[in-house]
């Protein structure tokens, strides 16, 4: 029985979890969910290029960008953060339409 290379398992991998990814965004409440928690977690960013723009103070934008930068960096994965919180307002939303729908 052959192995594997390492490549080829850490493609799989990969694209098990990108399927995965597609698959949980897939409905429309999920997806806006998932924008909506996106645009919370960083809204420090958008407060300071507001202020930018209402100040024109370039210390805003460049605190802003800043922040943008970290947020995006590897280890701070804010799009795995994003992706925790939207399914577990998921599975709350989920849970409370089933009390209703036992009620109904």
């Amino acid at each position: 029985m052959k192995e594997k290379p390492l490549s080829q398992l850490i493609k799989e991998f990969f694209i098990g979890i990108w399927e995965w990814i597609k698959k949980e965004l897939s409905d429309p409440l999920t997806f806006t969910i998932f924008i909506i928690v996106g645009i919370v977690l960083s809204s420090e960013v958008w407060v300071m290029y507001l202020l930018y723009i209402i100040t024109g103070d370039v210390w805003f934008l460049t605190t802003g960008s800043m922040l943008w930068g970290i947020w995006w960096l590897p280890f701070i994965d804010f799009i795995p953060i994003c992706l925790g919180i939207t399914i577990g307002i998921k599975a709350i939303v989920n849970k409370c339409r089933s009390k209703n729908d036992g009620q109904k």
